[in-house]
């Protein structure tokens, strides 16, 4: 340690160290700025780098926050200065002091950035994790502090490659995506190189809901009607607009799908779902005559300068909230263990799968999961703000995850454990029983979405609204539900389910359903309400105005999992088959919102005592781990959350291949569940049953649970009862 590890040693011939003493102190020496110099590039590599690098991949990041071009531009100064700076300052501070501690503590600064840099390296190139991973990058930041003292080279190096962390800033601020934000020439709102648009006459009051994640086959009956026995309120809607039945989406991926529907053109290239990439939009051109309400999730298609009315829209905004994100974003980049998964966030990850190519995921990458936005909150907001106003019309808008996943929302409004059952499986290779559970809770938060749509009807007439608005409803993509194919890019056979969409067009003072079997695609919504609010669109479209003769001669729909890489179905096919309905077949309609819960093969099970499928054997008891077992303790109905979902593993004994597990609720069958594994390779031992809110109690929850295994080795089937333990 005697060697001095701030200043490079007298070259040969050079002079002796007692005349080195005598020289000057210089102000480079005097404050240690070497030391400053390779602080700087060591921070770069370890928190500038990764962090910049992730941020710029995803202007989202930013848009949501409401970040202006100031706040990026300092986060990039403050990320790529304030490290090095404050432990510089610190250094110097101490060197007044005592010179010893001063190099001890740089030595252990060194050390530090080292290990962070080590940890980072060995995550992406290793499948190294937890304390084996710390004791490594530990020790590879102990060897590289021995290595820069004893060798002049490593300081020699670091000095060299100072300039490294301001390319790290240049690439984040003319190069990445995030960019856009940031360089006035393409930052500018204002509609773009478009010619002007121009108005035809006066604009009536317009509302446009978009739903996200709804295959119109949910809605339909056996006749392709929907379905007013579980879903009354579309069923009304339908019945006072004009239903293009044979509407279609042209991505599985919002960030795609939604810009789609904004600007009248397919996919051609990915881009971040923002104003800056797409200045020319519904809401960036409607803007000029409209007073905008506009309530976006994924997309940040309208400038904040319009849509200033909804910038509450996240607890948090603008400098404070970029820095406080962009702390727990390093956070999960150094930590030894890969990032949590929040139940929550599947959906995005789950998007991300479906748009990887040769396994690798398309940037820009988005960040969905940090919004964290109440949809039923900000469903709230939207339903009050839908009022009548004097002078300039309003566009009330609204993009809500809908029917969307997570699925946590029952027919009657409670919420229930959502979080218990994560995802453990790629999409295409999740088991058949956990697709099926998927369906049904789709369903079930179905019927909660209905309720909304009748909410949204009756305050529009409530206000006078009704009769002379344009209404809009639709969604930008479905879901599919066939094992072994990805729910959200086209396979074999899911298309009926990911392509058909529910659109749903009322003019003002239209009174009378009407319902259009033409060739809808998603591409058709803004020159068709354009069409219907007098605006001429001023920018070239691929999709057209559908409130005239259909203008779309081919009857095969045109679909982008990739933007630019189009891929074509058969329409009349496909359509035939989503006609066919679903309430009739996988669920019993004819019992209202009840029938929801008796959904597929077992539905005849569902409310049925335990005692009239079989005996319940006394020789043999299984057991199972029950998931959320506290949750259980104390059932309170009227608090809106109940623990609907039941799931459990069992531990013994070890079932039959195709085993089923029935959960009664007080003396009632709630559910069915086939038995499926856990994770991939591993023994089908798992359960999970969603159970109807209403045969739930106030008290002690697990007295009234009673869980079976249908044991059918003897011929008539026999239920085992399974004792449920937390452990």
């Amino acid at each position: 340690m005697a060697s001095d590890i701030d200043e490079p040693k007298p070259a040969p011939g050079g002079p002796a160290p007692e005349e080195a003493a005598d020289r000057p102190v210089g102000w480079a020496d005097r404050f240690h700025l070497w030391a400053l110099v390779e602080l700087f590039v060591l921070s770069g590599f370890a928190i500038a780098q990764p962090l910049l690098d992730i941020t710029g991949k995803s202007p989202d990041f930013f848009l949501f926050r409401r970040a202006d071009r100031f706040d990026i531009v300092v986060l990039v100064l403050g990320v790529l200065l304030l490290p090095a700076l404050v432990v510089w300052a610190l250094e110097v501070a101490v060197g007044l002091v005592s010179e010893t501690v001063r190099r001890f503590l740089h030595l252990a600064a060194i050390g530090g950035l080292f290990t962070l840099l080590a940890i980072e390296v060995a995550k992406k190139l290793t499948d190294l994790r937890g304390p084996l991973l710390v004791a490594i990058a530990l020790a590879g930041g102990l060897l590289a502090v021995v290595v820069y003292v004893r060798q002049s080279w490593l300081k020699l190096w670091l000095r060299y490659l100072a300039p490294a962390p301001l390319v790290f800033a240049l690439v984040f601020l003319l190069m990445s995506p995030a960019s856009k934000l940031v360089l006035p020439a393409q930052a500018d709102d204002s509609g773009g190189q478009a010619p002007a648009a121009a108005a035809t006459g006066k604009q009536p009051p317009l509302v446009v809901i978009l739903f996200d994640e709804f295959p119109l086959s949910s809605l339909l009956d056996s006749k392709g009607q929907i379905d007013r026995r579980v879903y009354p309120n579309f069923a009304e809607l339908a019945d006072q607009s004009t239903w293009y039945r044979n509407a279609t989406g042209v991505a599985g991926y919002t960030p795609w799908a939604m810009p789609s529907m904004l600007t009248g053109n397919y996919p051609a290239k990915v881009k971040a779902p923002s104003y800056t990439e797409y200045p020319d939009n519904m809401l960036t051109l409607f803007g000029r005559y409209y007073d905008l309400k506009v309530y976006e999730t994924i997309s940040q298609l309208c400038p904040p300068s319009r849509c200033r009315s909804t910038a509450g829209n996240v607890d948090r905004v603008g400098l404070r909230a970029v820095v406080g994100d962009s702390a727990r974003v390093f956070k999960e980049i150094v930590s030894p263990y890969d990032a949590a998964v929040d139940p929550a966030s599947s959906i995005d990850q789950t998007a991300a799968e479906e748009t990887a190519e040769d396994g690798k995921p398309l940037d820009p990458q988005f960040r969905f999961n940090q919004l964290r936005l109440n949809q039923p909150s900000r469903f709230n907001d939207f339903l009050a703000g839908l009022k009548d106003t004097s002078g300039r019309p309003t566009m009330h808008f609204l993009h809500v995850l809908l029917p969307h996943a997570p699925w946590r929302y029952l027919p009657s409004g409670n919420e229930y454990n959502f979080k218990t059952f994560g995802r453990a499986f790629k999409s295409d290779q999740t088991p058949a029983p956990v697709v099926e559970l998927a369906h049904q809770r789709h369903l079930l938060q179905l019927a909660y979405t209905d309720g909304l749509v009748g909410q949204v009807v009756d305050k529009l007439k409530a206000e006078g609204m009704w009769d002379k608005s344009v209404v809009v409803m639709g969604a930008d993509h479905g879901e599919g539900w066939v094992p072994g194919e990805k729910p959200r890019s086209l396979g074999k056979t899911n298309a009926p389910d990911l392509m058909w969409v529910p659109q749903f067009v009322k003019a003002p003072g239209q009174d009378t359903g009407v319902v259009d079997d033409r060739n809808w695609e998603q591409v058709d919504l803004l020159p068709t309400v354009a069409d219907l609010v007098n605006i001429q669109v001023p920018w070239k479209m691929e999709g057209a105005s559908q409130t005239g003769k259909p203008t779309r001669t081919r009857t095969d729909k045109w679909w982008f999992d990739i933007p630019g890489h189009r891929e074509v179905r058969d329409g009349p096919s496909n359509w035939k088959i989503v006609l066919a309905g679903e309430t009739d077949t996988l669920v019993r309609a004819s019992e209202g919102v009840r029938g929801l819960y008796r959904y597929g093969g077992f539905a005849d099970l569902v409310y049925r005592d335990p005692a009239s499928v079989g005996p319940a054997t006394t020789d043999q008891e299984a057991t199972a781990v029950l998931d959320d077992f506290k949750r259980y303790t104390q059932i309170k109905p009227k608090s809106g959350e109940v623990p609907a979902l039941v799931s459990g593993k069992l531990t013994s004994p070890l079932p039959p291949a195709a085993s089923t597990v029935l959960v009664a609720v007080n003396g009632k069958i709630g559910g069915e569940s086939q038995l499926f594994p856990e994770r991939p390779n591993e023994p089908a031992a798992k359960f999970a049953v969603i159970t109807p809110d209403f045969l739930w109690k106030a008290g002690d929850g697990r007295r009234q649970l009673q869980v079976y295994l249908v044991d059918r080795s003897g011929g008539e089937p026999r239920l085992v009862p399974i004792s449920l333990t937390s452990e």
